[in-house]
């Protein structure tokens, strides 16, 4: 056999594994049995990874694509059907793509499973409830800033801000070069 030809059954065989890998995988994704994926991150503009969801997707393009190629090759010949296939594929790609990059509020009801809505909207919260605390820090450390500055003194190393929780600063000329906060 040929060098080529080995590439072709190669790159045939795995391609013909792969589409089917990825709609279980996203199936799964979908159901809510495989949801480890959602530590990833991926190069999205999403905020949260969605990648379970795109590999369902392009999978269905995949498998339906490399069905109509094994239709054509084995002789089968469909009117319309490279027509259908061909539409298929833009559909299933473009759907992959939106959840990977930019998905509309109005497809999200469509697209994105309950569990997954439910479990982005507490993460929405948990970050918007730290940020609401690092605006409270920040706030607390710039009026303890401004009292210090005030009274003319600088403000002490160990002080408590409002959480609770020890911090320093080091301060040169009135700016924060290091700051660094633990817990007890």
């Amino acid at each position: 056999m040929d060098s080529p030809l080995y590439a072709y059954i190669l790159i045939g065989a795995s391609a013909l594994g792969l589409g089917p890998v990825m709609i279980v995988m996203g199936l799964r994704a979908y159901t809510g049995r495989w949801t480890s994926w959602l530590a990833l991150t991926a190069q999205s503009t999403a905020k949260h990874s969605r990648l379970g969801f795109v590999l369902f997707w392009g999978g269905l393009g995949v498998t339906g694509c490399f069905l109509l190629i094994g239709l054509q090759e084995m002789g089968v010949r469909i009117p319309g059907s490279e027509a259908v296939f061909t539409t298929f594929w833009c559909v299933c790609i473009a759907i992959a793509m939106m959840h990977q990059f930019f998905l509309p509020k109005f497809l999200r009801p469509v697209l994105l499973p309950q569990w997954y809505r439910d479990w982005e909207a507490e993460q929405f919260e948990r970050e918007a409830r730290q940020d609401k605390q690092r605006r409270a820090q920040r706030r607390f450390r710039r009026e303890k800033r401004r009292r210090a500055k005030e009274q003319g003194a600088r403000s002490p190393l160990n002080e408590t801000d409002p959480v609770g929780t020890p911090s320093i600063t080091i301060e040169v000329e009135e700016k924060v070069i290091w700051s660094k906060t633990w817990r007890s």
